[in-house]
């Protein structure tokens, strides 16, 4: 797996598709474009082409694939928000803080020893 958390694995999977969608509606645009500029085609082929009677259809669509993967960041921002905010952490008792862990020179390591198992 190429990411430990699933949540990482589905943004990268839907960024990577509004990016295929993106180039897609990019080649489409030009296509569009050029259809359009041609004199040998009727009007209205590029629509039977493409599916789009006017390019600013394509720009929409484009936009609101943009919108789409905002959605999915943020979606995959508050998911990981809430897992961090469900890490159980060591608390003092008193003033239910983090405890202050400081060590003297020449200390490398901290040990906890806890009377509860």
């Amino acid at each position: 797996r190429p990411y430990k958390r699933v949540e990482d694995t589905l943004l990268a999977v839907a960024a990577s598709l509004v990016l295929l969608l993106s180039f897609l509606c990019a080649n489409w645009t030009t296509i569009f474009i050029k259809v359009e500029e041609r004199e040998d085609c009727g009007p209205g082929y590029e629509k039977e082409l493409l599916g789009f009677s006017d390019v600013d259809k394509i720009g929409y669509a484009m936009i609101g694939l943009a919108a789409v993967a905002v959605f999915f960041a943020f979606v995959g921002g508050f998911v990981a928000l809430r897992r961090f905010a469900r890490i159980p952490t060591i608390r003092l008792a008193s003033t239910r803080q983090a405890p202050e862990l400081t060590l003297a020179t020449g200390m490398t390591y901290h040990l906890f020893n806890s009377h509860i198992w």
